[in-house]
């Protein structure tokens, strides 16, 4: 058994679906995060696991033991909130040190520990301050060394860096990461925003309506999803979808009085998937017209009029001089994605040809 595992375990409050049959396992040392958008389950799900809220079916297990009926304090887990959750009264010191406190920890061992953990998280010089006087940043880090001081295998975060601007945001996100690793804790992570999620965990539990659509390492779920939710929520700008139409043939892309077929063979309507960087700017292949421009610095993203859908590609910026009102798009087909259109779901029988041109 997993470190942690959640086995088919749901929340209900009345006839409202929190989370249903969720089936998650975590291996210890293991940085796992919860994404999805908002309402979707993420927080339920961690309070489920932290004891915050009781199971209404199924069961949670860490190390092996059944935990559903354990309280919060006795199942060996810290927890950093979006809010700090800071004692406006105390100062650094002693927000960080409170909980050893309460646990009757002795001062020179209590001295120690807050050493320690003051250097790691570099809040040596500001133990004095009171909450009021710290930056967005410097209070994030003190309810961080708050939770790592318990020495706690188990750390849990609810959209910890929700509050601060971008440039803190990175900061921190690599600052949490090496943490973890440096202390080999077990971290589970809710965040909606997806590059925190790509950036920071060895897998992603990818969570909808409160049920769970895919999950798996970052590179997993972007290079193959298994469904177009996925597909559309991983990426900026997402997976281009495409809907194509059908005939005897096979599947192909309208535009206006042409037809482009993808050539797969089936009579079953799809949803083709390509990521904007995986489109081509060629000499020939599929006429499109240039909506729009977004200069990104390094790169560019095209806004393009492909029939009556607009599709994105991501190319260098140092192309857009060579650009035309209209240009022709490519792609090679192993960078194609075919989704079934009435579930979503992905089509693992795959067979490609060339683009006409």
């Amino acid at each position: 058994m997993s470190f942690i595992e959640l086995m088919n375990v749901s929340k209900f409050w009345g006839d409202v679906r929190a989370v249903e049959k969720l089936n998650i396992k975590i291996e210890e040392g293991e940085f796992v995060v919860l994404l999805g958008p908002s309402g979707c389950g993420k927080s339920t799900t961690l309070r489920l696991i932290a004891g915050l809220e009781n199971v209404s079916s199924g069961g949670i297990f860490i190390g092996g033991k059944n935990v559903n009926n354990i309280d919060p304090s006795s199942r060996n887990i810290s927890m950093v909130f979006q809010s700090y959750a800071l004692f406006p009264h105390l100062n650094v010191e002693e927000n960080i040190i409170f909980g050893l406190k309460v646990r009757k920890v002795k001062k020179g061992d209590r001295q120690v520990k807050l050493k320690n953990v003051a250097e790691k998280v570099g809040l040596s010089n500001l133990l004095k301050r009171k909450p009021a006087e710290l930056s967005g940043g410097q209070r994030q880090r003190v309810a961080l060394a708050r939770a790592i001081i318990s020495e706690n295998p188990i750390c849990l975060m609810d959209e910890p860096l929700s509050n601060l601007d971008a440039k803190l945001r990175h900061q921190m996100r690599s600052e949490i990461r090496s943490l973890q690793k440096e202390l080999n804790i077990t971290l589970i992570y809710v965040t909606h925003d997806q590059t925190e999620a790509m950036s920071m965990a060895d897998k992603i539990v990818l969570l909808n309506e409160g049920e769970i659509v895919q999950q798996g390492r970052p590179k997993e779920l972007y290079e193959k999803p298994e469904n177009t939710f996925t597909a559309k929520f991983l990426g900026n700008p997402p997976m281009n979808l495409i809907n194509l139409e059908v005939e005897r043939e096979g599947n192909y892309i309208p535009i206006f009085e042409e037809k482009y077929f993808i050539k797969q063979k089936s009579d079953k309507k799809n949803i083709l998937g390509i990521r904007p960087e995986d489109i081509e700017i060629s000499k020939k292949g599929i006429k499109c017209t240039i909506n729009d421009l977004d200069y990104q610095g390094s790169d560019v993203v095209l806004s393009l009029q492909l029939g009556n859908q607009e599709i994105y590609a991501r190319i260098d910026s140092k192309k857009v001089e060579e650009l035309d009102n209209q240009v022709y798009i490519n792609w090679n087909n192993n960078n194609l994605h075919l989704f079934d259109f009435e579930s979503g779901v992905r089509d693992v029988n795959q067979i490609w040809d060339a683009v006409d041109s």
